[in-house]
């Protein structure tokens, strides 16, 4: 079957801010080449690494959001670079690159040169805050960006300070968006004819992550700040992570008839073997209103619920929430996740052989399910400058001696 995007072509100009973006793309069919500088792309020199061995081709970060690419590189710092640009430009449906503002202007490269060449292009620019604005100019790591959009001040215990999740969360917040306005530019266009520019700000895409909070000061005048494991309810906090004997487990306490069903068994089962405190056996939760709940009522509850499911495992408690309506989830951690059976039954994970390393890499597969149009993850990573022959000599016409004095004078 076809995919979504057959024979259409996009330039991947990004390091590591927007490399999902073209790995979304290239999922859907497209042909994506990464145009790297020659010493390669920044993202290649990102841990961790396969084996734990550093090397620009054993990159996992790289593997990961590069599968479904061509690469090639070309420096755009010289004249014959940008030519070289140009020509790809002309044949070309999306450019994406996430440089500082303006730099592509700068080389004589923005969109309204490249429009030029091409009407239909779509050029999406991922940046740290944007091209416009009082921040459009300053630089942003990640770190920098979880803090401005707000996600820092709600991740962490209370007591302690914001803290920032361990992958780079508004690279990939700021490439998902990245490849959904390139896709809505991409239907106008084939509407109308006209492509057109895409600006996406990491710090907008990050802050729109927190827009379940903003939500809290009309429902109850309250500013949700960090929960850690515990959740705000009201005027009170509700413990909803439970350590057990091999990890931890979600659990949410909650009132009306149909969660009570589950919770009076769940107290049921703890009674059974000696494990529940008098003030709870035969507690009425179809009764409870866990927004007026009082802190010291969910105090005890979670004292009592902590000594229980420290004697389970994940699994164990897993399996009798589902049978028994309780509204409880495990905790995946990697391994979890690789075994998980819906995952598999929906082929989550696939293997993509690496003959480079002698071995097969199992790698995230893709992100939905379309009947018609199947979004597939067929090829790993390429290798830096891997399809210089095949594009430069097999697609633009360039011959042998044109490639060898491009590489003697740094072009390629």
């Amino acid at each position: 079957m076809d995919s979504l995007l057959d024979s259409i072509r996009v330039l991947d100009l990004t390091d590591e801010k927007g490399l999902l973006c073209g790995r979304i793309l290239g999922d859907m069919g497209a042909d994506v080449i990464v145009v790297e500088s020659p010493s390669g792309n920044s993202a290649r020199r990102r841990g961790p690494f396969y084996q734990d061995t550093p090397h620009p081709e054993r990159s996992l970060f790289w593997f990961a959001l590069n599968t479904n690419k061509r690469s090639i590189t070309l420096n755009l710092e010289t004249v014959d670079g940008r030519e070289l640009f140009k020509k790809l430009v002309r044949t070309s449906d999306f450019v994406i690159e996430s440089f500082s503002p303006h730099h592509m202007d700068d080389l004589g490269l923005g969109y309204e040169v490249l429009a030029k060449l091409n009407p239909a292009l779509v050029m999406t620019s991922i940046t740290p805050f944007g091209t416009q604005g009082p921040y459009a100019s300053y630089k942003g790591a990640d770190i920098v960006l979880m803090g401005l959009s707000g996600l820092s001040y709600i991740s962490g215990e209370p007591t302690r300070e914001p803290l920032r999740i361990p992958v780079p969360q508004s690279y990939f917040h700021a490439g998902s968006w990245a490849a959904a306005s390139s896709m809505i530019a991409f239907y106008h266009r084939e509407i109308t004819g006209q492509g057109q520019k895409v600006d996406v700000s990491m710090q907008q895409a990050a802050t729109w992550a927190t827009y379940s909070t903003q939500e809290w000061w009309s429902y109850a005048k309250t500013n949700l700040t960090r929960q850690g494991t515990w959740r705000q309810i009201g005027t009170s906090r509700m413990q909803v992570l439970y350590p057990c004997q091999d990890g931890h487990v979600m659990l949410f306490i909650l009132g009306g008839a149909a969660a009570a069903a589950g919770q009076d068994l769940f107290i049921e089962w703890m009674d059974k073997e000696g494990m529940c405190p008098d003030w709870l056996r035969g507690f009425d939760f179809s009764k409870l209103d866990v927004s007026t709940a009082t802190q010291d009522f969910f105090n005890r509850l979670s004292e009592a619920l902590v000594s229980f499911t420290a004697t389970k495992t994940k699994a164990e408690l897993f399996e009798w929430a589902l049978e028994n309506t309780l509204f409880l989830a495990p905790v995946s951690n990697a391994r979890d996740l690789l075994e998980n059976p819906q995952l598999r039954a929906r082929n989550f994970w696939i293997s993509l052989e690496h003959s480079e390393l002698e071995t097969s890499i199992t790698h995230p597969g893709p992100f939905a399910v379309l009947s018609e149009t199947p979004i597939q993850v067929a090829k790993r990573a390429p290798l830096l400058g891997e399809h210089n022959m095949e594009i430069y000599h097999g697609e633009l016409g360039l011959s042998n001696q044109e490639l060898a004095l491009l590489k003697q004078g740094e072009v390629i």
